[in-house]
């Protein structure tokens, strides 16, 4: 019996780590195609970030929206938000010059 019970509480932890797993793969592959995106628009990706889409319901989606800061030729910044999914970039959410209040809603690096 306790056979039967460690083998379901191992179960339970590896699809939580392989869940974790997917969840990982999918956000790099959805800021892969955000950052070639940019760099085929002529743009220096800076740093990026992706979040969950949700409807104007409240329903989550199957894409995820996916800021870039970026340099443009003239070295000014830009804030481009986009429509991600597995396939590739669905929609330009955005396309703007960079505002510096938005420096402080990144998340802060230790380097």
């Amino acid at each position: 019996m306790l056979f039967w019970i460690l083998a379901f509480v191992a179960f339970v932890i590896a699809i939580g780590y392989l869940w974790w797993g997917v969840h990982c793969a999918l956000d790099y592959l959805c800021i892969r195609h955000a950052r070639r995106f940019c760099r085929r628009q002529g743009l220096e990706v800076r740093r990026s970030r992706a979040g969950i889409a949700f409807e104007q319901s409240g329903v989550k989606t199957e894409f995820t929206i996916v800021e870039l800061d970026c340099l443009d030729a003239q070295k000014q910044r830009k804030l481009i938000r986009l429509l991600v999914w597995l396939f590739g970039v669905r929609k330009v959410l955005s396309n703007e010059i960079y505002p510096d209040s938005h420096d402080e809603q990144w998340p802060q690096t230790n380097g």
